[in-house]
């Protein structure tokens, strides 16, 4: 593999590391909760990358200062240009989005240590993701169409991390706190209970998937056979195929099928959804149930877009389960066991 790197004024550091120690990033969330955002250094770049923190891929990527879609003037982007005889990578996103992207090596600042690593630099990006600059994947490796390993794995089997494991905080916009947080190598066991703590095997050897064993809205045991959660940071909604969200909202009152096939519910809907998984119940705060309101366009006044969405993509049984859920618990991801816990927030 070709690899091109630039003549940084970094010094250059070890992975290797006597005591490794897990690392906090904060994360920031954007688009009414639908992303959360980590402020990364890269290279001698004196501006922090806005890069988007995704389980639901693999790969870490920023944007090439050729990129066409780069089209706003205060974007990071990075410099290198993939040369001649460079291994180049193509990637698509659920919502569509395609990128190509050259491999370059670069150094990334993780919790004040920068380290000498690949990732891919996007030349062309089939839509602009503004204002973010970027993604970092934490899939399982097998999902990667760069070849390359995810962040977690690198940096743990270089010895900067003690494990393959990452905690998640996702702290909900609307309360104005902003306490979200990433940890790279371990958990932060100040942000959950541990004693709710429950384990479940990873479905997949590509993505988060944890098995629900029902879905449950006040009293009433809607769905009372398995389903399977692919756990995704970098989605809003709740998706399924049309029946699973249609016998969803038969229990949400006054929820309303528009002509374009999207959910809309009461923006003062008190309905609780909560998931069935490693035999606890999680409960999803009604706020999080409900999206933004309709525009006045729309003539449904008091109406807001429901996070419970029918997708065709889905497959029967499968539920794309993004930030409306995740929101509302301790997420724990091992990469090398091939586990998910989850925890109730403190």
């Amino acid at each position: 593999m070709t690899i091109y790197h630039r003549n940084s004024l970094i010094p250059h550091v070890s992975l290797r590391r006597r005591n490794a120690q897990s690392i906090s990033i904060p994360l920031e969330p954007g688009e009414g909760d639908a992303i959360y955002t980590a402020s990364l250094r890269i290279g001698t770049n004196p501006n922090p990358f806005r890069i988007i923190a995704d389980t639901g891929s693999t790969d870490f990527w920023v944007y090439s200062s050729t990129c066409p879609t780069r089209v706003r003037g205060d974007k990071n982007s990075v410099n290198i240009l993939p040369g001649p005889g460079s291994d180049t990578a193509s990637l698509r996103y659920e919502n569509r989005v395609t990128l190509t992207a050259g491999i370059i090596r670069e150094f990334v600042n993780f919790g004040g240590q920068f380290v000498d690593m690949q990732f891919a630099c996007a030349t062309e990006v089939s839509a602009n993701i503004d204002p973010q600059e970027g993604v970092m994947g934490f899939a399982l490796a097998s999902a990667s169409s760069t070849g390359l390993p995810p962040v977690v794995d690198l940096l743990a089997e270089s010895g900067l991390i003690p494990k393959r494991v990452t905690g998640w905080k996702l702290s909900r916009g609307i309360d104005g706190i902003n306490d979200g947080e990433l940890v790279l190598g371990g958990v932060n066991p100040t942000k959950f209970v541990a004693q709710s703590k429950v384990t479940v095997n990873n479905l997949d050897t590509f993505h988060w998937r944890a098995p629900v064993d029902a879905a449950i809205i006040g009293n009433a045991r809607v769905i009372d056979s398995p389903r399977v959660a692919i756990l995704d940071t970098g989605a809003l909604y709740i998706s399924m195929s049309s029946q699973d969200a249609a016998a969803l909202h038969a229990f949400i009152p006054n929820a309303i099928l528009t002509s374009t096939g999207h959910y809309v519910i009461p923006c003062n809907s008190q309905a609780v959804l909560s998931l069935s998984i490693g035999g606890t119940l999680w409960p999803i705060d009604p706020r999080d149930l409900v999206h933004v309101p309709l525009p006045r366009e729309a003539r449904l006044p008091g109406y807001c877009i429901s996070s419970i969405q029918s997708a065709r993509e889905r497959q029967p049984g499968e539920w794309l389960v993004g930030t409306a859920f995740l929101k509302n618990v301790y997420m724990i991801l091992d990469s090398k066991a091939n586990t998910i816990g989850l925890a109730r927030l403190r």
